[in-house]
C-alpha cells in the first residue's frame, strides 16, 4: 500500500529483498497464502529491466521459483506455470531452472497431465546427462536389473549407509527429477518405471547419497518384493530406507518414502494390513507438514483403502473417503479425487 510513497531504488530494491525473506519464512512455517502476499509484492518493487539482471539475479530466482512453489501448494496450477515461464526466460544456467520444474511436473501431475508431466522430467534428464529408450521391453528391464545387482553385490546395510554424500550439484538435480518421474510413470509409463529407480539406486552407489536416496531403496524394495516376489530382500530394502530418513534433515522425501515402505512392502512381509493404518495416516501428517500435498493424499488413500480390506465398518470408511476427496478438491489433485470417487461408489453398492 505504501509502494507509491518509495522513490528511491535502493528502498525498492531493499523492501524487494524483505518481501523475499519474509516469503520464504512464511513457507517453511507451512504459512503458503501469505508467502504468496510476501513474494507477490517483491517482485512488483523489482523493475522490468532489473529482474534476472546480473545485479539481482539471485533475488529474482528465488522470487519467482518460491512463488511458483507457493502457487503449487494452493492449487493456482496456472500461476505455477507463468512463473516456471519467467524463470526459464531469465535463468542464467539449466540447473538454476530445476526447482521450478520441479513444481510444474508436480502441478502436471496433480491435475492428471502425466504425459506432459513424464516429457517435462525426462527433457530435463537429457539435458543432465541421463538419457531413456522411448519405451522398454523385458530384455532391456532385465539387463538394467541385473547391473543394478551387480552393483549392489556384497553391500550390506551397514555399508550402504556409510555411502558418502552426494555433492554433484547436477547429480542432485537428477535424482530430484527421477524421483517426480518414477511417480509419473507408476501411473502412465509402467515399462519404464524399473528403469527410473534402478537409475536412482545407481546413482546414489556412485556419486554418493542424499535424502532422495530413501525413496531410491524404498523403490527397489518394492519392485524386490512385489514384482521380483523376493519379500525379505524387499523388505531389507524397505527398513533400509527408512533408516535414511533418520540421516537426512530434509524432510521433503518422508511422507512419500513412509507411505511406499508401509502400502507396497509391509503387507507382503508382515502379513498385515491393519497394522499398516497407523502408519499411512502418519504419512499424511509429513506430507501436508512440508507442502508435500500430492503424496499426502496418497498415505491417506491407502489407509482408507486399507481398513477397507481389513473390514472396517462401511459407514466410517464412506466418510473417511468424503473426507479424502473433499481434500483433493482442496488441493486441485484431479487424478486423486477420480480415483476416490470410483471406491466411494465400490462403497456405496455395499451399503
Amino acid at each position: 500500500r505504501g509502494k507509491s510513497l518509495i522513490h528511491g531504488a535502493k528502498e525498492r530494491i531493499y523492501l524487494a529483498r524483505l518481501n523475499l525473506i519474509a516469503g520464504e519464512r512464511s513457507i517453511q512455517s507451512s504459512a503458503f497464502i501469505s508467502a504468496l502476499t510476501y513474494l507477490k509484492a517483491g517482485i512488483s518493487m523489482l523493475e522490468t529491466s532489473e529482474l534476472f539482471s546480473t545485479e539481482h539475479y539471485d533475488m529474482s530466482l528465488r522470487l519467482y521459483t518460491s512463488t511458483a512453489e507457493a502457487e503449487l501448494v494452493n492449487a493456482n496450477m496456472s500461476e505455477v506455470e507463468a512463473a516456471v515461464a519467467v524463470i526459464s526466460n531469465g535463468a542464467f544456467c539449466f540447473l538454476d531452472r530445476v526447482p521450478s520444474l520441479v513444481f510444474l511436473i508436480i502441478s502436471y501431475a496433480t491435475q492428471g497431465e502425466m504425459t506432459k508431466a513424464i516429457s517435462t522430467g525426462f527433457d530435463a534428464l537429457a539435458k543432465l546427462g541421463i538419457s531413456f529408450p522411448p519405451s522398454a521391453g523385458t530384455l532391456t528391464i532385465i539387463r538394467d536389473a541385473m547391473k543394478t545387482k551387480t552393483k549392489l553385490r556384497g553391500k550390506t546395510n551397514e555399508k550402504l549407509k556409510q555411502l558418502p554424500l552426494m555433492t554433484d550439484e547436477s547429480k542432485i538435480a537428477a535424482m530430484q527429477m527421477l524421483k517426480l518421474t518414477y511417480g509419473c510413470c507408476y501411473i502412465a509409463r509402467q515399462d519404464l518405471l524399473p528403469l527410473v529407480i534402478f537409475r536412482m539406486v545407481r546413482l546414489s552407489l556412485k556419486h554418493g547419497a542424499n535424502h532422495i536416496s530413501a525413496l531410491a531403496f524404498v523403490m527397489y524394495g518394492f519392485i524386490e518384493s512385489a514384482i521380483m516376489g523376493n519379500f525379505q530382500e524387499g523388505y531389507r530394502f524397505g527398513k533400509l530406507a527408512l533408516s535414511f530418513l533418520e540421516k537426512f534433515e530434509n524432510k521433503e522425501i518422508h511422507c512419500q518414502t513412509v507411505w511406499t515402505f508401509w502400502a507396497f512392502i509391509a503387507p507382503w512381509y508382515e502379513h498385515s494390513l491393519s497394522n499398516t493404518l497407523e502408519h499411512l495416516k502418519h504419512s499424511y501428517i509429513l506430507g501436508v507438514e512440508v507442502g508435500d500435498h500430492y503424496n499426502a493424499l496418497y498415505g491417506l488413500m491407502f489407509s482408507v483403502i486399507y481398513g477397507f480390506y481389513s473390514g472396517r465398518q462401511l459407514a466410517l470408511v464412506l466418510d473417511d473417503l468424503n473426507s479424502i476427496v473433499q481434500c483433493a478438491v482442496s488441493f486441485g489433485n484431479e487424478l486423486n479425487r477420480q480415483v476416490m470417487l470410483i471406491i466411494q461408489q465400490c462403497v456405496l453398492n455395499l451399503m
